[in-house]
Formats: structure tokens, sequence, C-alpha cells
């Protein structure tokens, strides 16, 4: 079955590529969901203006990631938290408290997938200075250190 995605799916495409599905696939999930129909003639070419506005869409947000990579790049981000002798805090430092701290001292709301954690194992449970990168468009990465000191 051939179809047209009409939203960004996650490892699958993008809003108005044009994929050949399995009918099982496309008749269960894509279509009754919204995220795909089914490609004729005049919906190819409805896909070709989706591509132009979506291509439209990434410039306008890779832009946007490039000025708050200027304003990101170098911030110091510092929190508290309770930590054991050793230096172990007791609760990771979440995402969702870094994304406050980041727009609290730059005013830019990012979202969580922005953070990337891999180099510390997917959290932050440990005192001291951490680099933690973020990745804000395809192509634009920053970085931003989080200093985490003890809490009393």
């Amino acid at each position: 079955m051939k179809v047209i995605i009409l939203q960004n799916i996650k490892g699958f495409g993008q809003t108005g590529d044009i994929k050949n599905v399995p009918d099982g696939y496309g008749r269960n999930y894509l279509l009754p969901r919204g995220l795909a129909k089914i490609a004729t003639n005049q919906a190819e070419k409805e896909a070709g203006i989706l591509k132009n506005k979506r291509e439209i869409i990434l410039s306008q947000e890779k832009e946007k990631a490039k000025e708050a990579a200027d304003k990101l790049n170098g911030l110091t981000v510092e929190l508290s938290a309770k930590a054991s002798k050793t230096g172990k805090l007791f609760a990771a430092v979440s995402k969702e408290e870094l994304l406050g701290k980041i727009a609290e001292a730059t005013g830019i709301i990012l979202n969580t997938d922005t953070i990337n954690l891999k180099e510390h194992d997917g959290h932050l449970k440990q005192l001291g200075e951490h680099v933690v990168e973020l990745d804000l468009a395809p192509d634009i990465k920053t970085t931003v250190t989080v200093k985490i000191s003890e809490s009393k």
C-alpha cells in the first residue's frame, strides 16, 4: 500500500513523504490515526506542498536553534541536591529540573528531547561539574555546564 505521511513519525518518515507500507500497518494503524492517507495522484501533488511547508518550517526552526545555541553556549547552570558522603545524589537530577534552570537563566524554553545525557548513563547522579549536550536541531548542538552542589 502506498501512503503519504501526514505527520512526522520518529524513525519512519517525515510529513509529505510517500512510503510503501504493508497493507495491515496502513489500514490498521496509520490511516485510522490520521498519520497517513492513501497516495492517489491528487494526494501526491498535495505531498509536494506538504514537503515545501516542512522545508520552510525546518529552516525557521534552524534559525531559532542557532540563536538559542548562541545564547546557551558557555552557560553554567547551578543546582543543589541532597547527597551521600561519597557525593552520590539521593535522587537524580531530572531533565525537567535542568530545563527549568536553563529557562530561568536564559528565557529559552526547550523540551526534554533536546537534552542528551547518554554520556552520563541517562541521568546526573553525582555532585560536581557535568557537561551536558543539547541537541537543538539535527545539525545544531551546544553544551551547557551543570554544577551540582550539596544542599543541607
